[in-house]
């Protein structure tokens, strides 16, 4: 058995040239593709995405501010997220108390207070099996987030915040994930 680093010619040629020539062909076949596929500096195929989990399928999209910011201003915080294809998330409020909702935290912060989270209505999502559809969040969907800044409120601030949500592919869920959300409130 040859084992060799991505690239590690040398080495692999040396073990190809201890095999019989239809398996030297093969090897040498296989490493001139693997060299080929990835250019200096470049990640490897596999490599690519390989750090991320079964049900990692929401991103963090645009952080949007509807008013004006400024000490003793209320306003809301628009945060966007994106579902990745074949993925649905469990909308909040659930259809069922024991699923698990896609959820905002924000950190308390000085000088902002934050108001009840406003989350889209979910969509009926029938699974074969059930006596009733899910009510889920799909694509994309976005959140609400009222804000009442103090009146001594110091801009610039950020609050941090956390979403947790469980995703699905059919009757399929994953284990909970959780995405970090900032909200910058400028000067």
């Amino acid at each position: 058995m040859i084992t060799a680093a991505p690239c590690g010619v040398r080495q692999l040629v040396m073990a190809i040239l201890n095999q019989p020539l239809r398996v030297a062909a093969v090897w040498i076949t296989a490493a001139m593709c693997l060299c080929a596929a990835v250019a200096p500096g470049q990640t490897p195929p596999a490599a690519v995405g390989a750090s991320k989990k079964p049900g990692e399928a929401v991103t963090l999209g645009k952080v949007a501010l509807k008013g004006e910011v400024k000490p003793g201003a209320e306003i809301t915080a628009v945060v966007q997220f994106t579902i990745e294809k074949g993925y649905h998330v469990q909308a909040n409020p659930p259809s069922e108390p024991a699923y698990i909702p896609a959820t905002l935290r924000m950190e308390p912060l000085s000088g902002v207070v934050s108001s009840p989270t406003k989350y889209p209505a979910g969509k009926e999502f029938p699974i074969p099996g059930l006596p009733t559809p899910l009510k889920v969040y799909e694509e994309s969907f976005e959140i609400l987030v009222p804000l009442k800044l103090a009146a001594d409120a110091k801009l610039p601030l950020t609050l941090q915040g956390l979403l947790t949500y469980q995703a699905c592919r059919g009757a399929t869920c994953f284990p909970p994930r959780k995405v970090k959300v900032e909200v910058v409130l400028p000067k």
